[in-house]
């Protein structure tokens, strides 16, 4: 015998479209979580090379973070405006495309404008920005010649560093950053 509920669903259809519909927002709940702690974790290495990084004299009197193409991090960087580097305020700045940057202390790419250019080895094109951290999520963006890579190993957040191209740019790094991370590059190993 089938039970019918109210508008002619049978019970037991009833309780199988529950249980999908159960599954699929668990599974895509876990997922967000599972990219928001990521990200998460992303923001607070952005915050924190403002301490182990040393740029030449800071012009301007704010410490701009700008982020290039999709932001990824939706308002986990905007908290970061409450803070301070050498005594300037952060504030962060988000762009469409590489053009349109200029004066950030560290830039976040996330878009198809800095692939990697064909014509030179190990050269991104990422347009004139020197004195500036680059840093991106894109694999094998460090390898590639970016500054610093977020690389995903068994589920966890790790460091590439190009030291190649931070000392072309003129950029210090702390010996405590290099130890955390897979050094790349000529000067690395991988």
């Amino acid at each position: 015998m089938v039970l019918f509920v109210k508008g002619g669903l049978p019970t037991h259809l009833l309780v199988a479209v529950t249980r999908f519909l159960l599954l699929i927002g668990l599974t895509v709940g876990t997922a967000w979580a599972e990219e928001s702690l990521e990200y998460k974790i992303k923001a607070a290495y952005l915050y924190n090379f403002t301490k182990f990084i040393t740029w030449p004299a800071l012009q301007g009197s704010t410490f701009n973070i700008c982020l290039v193409g999709d932001d990824p991090f939706q308002d986990l960087l905007d908290s970061l405006e409450a803070k301070t580097v050498q005594d300037k305020p952060i504030r962060i700045f988000r762009y469409d495309n590489i053009k349109q940057v200029k004066s950030c202390q560290i830039v976040y790419l996330d878009n198809a404008d800095t692939r990697v250019n064909g014509t030179i080895p190990n050269t991104l094109l990422v347009g004139n920005l020197s004195n500036s951290l680059t840093v991106s999520s894109l694999p094998f963006f460090a390898e590639s010649g970016g500054m610093i890579g977020f690389a995903l190993e068994q589920e966890k957040v790790k460091l590439h560093i190009n030291l190649k191209a931070l000392k072309q740019s003129g950029l210090g790094i702390s010996a405590k950053l290099i130890e955390v991370s897979t050094i790349v590059g000529e000067d690395g190993h991988e």
